[in-house]
C-alpha cells in the first residue's frame, strides 16, 4: 500500500504541474456576462437595455465595474457579480474586453425611423451640440469618428435605442452617477426628452465597419472636465 502511495503521489504533482501551466482562458470565468453582453462581448440582440464592452477603453470599463460595486450606478444582476469583487479582478475583466475586437455592425435592424427633421436635429446635436444651452457635441467628447478615447471615453456607435435612452434618464435623475465632476449629469440634463430620443435612435443606427478603436490618450482635449479621467484638469 505505501509502495502504491509513493508512486501516486508524483503523478498526482505531475498532473497539478501540467494543469498550472494550461493558459487560463479568462474567457469561461465570465460566461455569466456572456448572457447580456455577448460571449465576446459584441452584445446581444434582444438585450435592448444592455451595451456592447468590446474594444471599450478598459478605463471607462474598470470605472463603470467600480461603479455598480460602489452603488453609483444600478443594476441588480451587475451589483451581484461584482459586489465582492476586488479591483485587481474589476481591471481584469475591463482588460479583457479592451483587448477583444470592436463591435462592427449597428443595433438598429430598421425597425426604428426618425423623419427627417428629427434625424437632422439628431445628428446636429452629435456633430455639433447645442452651445446656446451649453451641449457639446457627442464627437467632441467621444470623437468625431464617435469610436471613444483612451483611457476613460467609451464608443458611442451601435448602441441599442433603449440603452442610451435609459442611462441619459439615469444621469438627469441622479441614478447613474459618475465620478466627479459628473459632466454626463450636467449635459443630460439640458437635453429635452425628445431630443434625446432622436439622438438614441440616431447612435443606434451607425456602424463601426472599420472597427476603428478609441483615440489615443491627448489626442484631443475634450470640452469638459469629467470624472476622474487624467485630462480632466486640461478641460477646464
Amino acid at each position: 500500500m505505501l509502495r502504491r502511495l509513493a508512486l501516486l503521489i508524483p503523478l498526482l504533482a505531475l498532473a497539478a504541474f501540467a494543469r498550472a501551466q494550461e493558459p487560463d482562458d479568462f474567457g469561461t470565468r465570465l460566461a455569466a456576462c456572456a448572457a447580456c453582453h455577448g460571449k465576446h462581448g459584441e452584445g446581444v440582440r434582444g438585450a435592448e437595455y444592455y451595451p456592447h464592452l468590446a474594444g471599450k477603453p478598459a478605463g471607462y470599463l474598470f470605472e463603470q465595474l467600480k461603479g455598480f460595486r460602489e452603488g453609483r450606478r444600478v443594476s441588480t444582476p451587475m451589483a451581484w457579480y461584482v459586489r465582492f469583487a476586488d479591483d485587481a479582478f474589476l481591471q481584469r475583466i475591463a482588460e479583457y474586453y479592451a483587448a477583444l475586437p470592436p463591435r462592427t455592425r449597428s443595433a438598429d435592424t430598421g425597425a426604428a425611423q426618425l423623419t427627417e427633421e428629427r434625424r437632422r436635429v439628431a445628428q446636429n446635436l452629435v456633430e455639433h451640440g447645442d452651445p446656446a444651452h451649453d451641449v457639446p457635441a457627442c464627437s467632441a467628447c467621444h470623437g468625431a469618428n464617435l469610436a471613444g478615447l483612451e483611457p476613460g471615453v467609451p464608443a458611442l456607435l451601435g448602441l441599442p435605442i433603449d440603452y442610451v435612452i435609459a442611462q441619459v434618464g439615469a444621469w438627469r435623475e441622479g441614478v447613474r452617477n459618475g465620478a466627479p465632476p459628473d459632466c454626463m449629469h450636467d449635459v443630460a440634463g439640458r437635453i429635452p426628452a425628445d431630443d434625446i430620443r432622436a439622438i438614441a435612435v440616431y447612435l443606434s443606427q451607425q456602424s463601426n465597419v472599420d472597427g476603428l478603436r478609441p483615440a489615443p490618450a491627448g489626442s484631443f482635449v475634450p470640452p469638459k472636465a469629467c470624472g476622474s479621467l487624467p485630462h480632466a484638469e486640461a478641460a477646464k
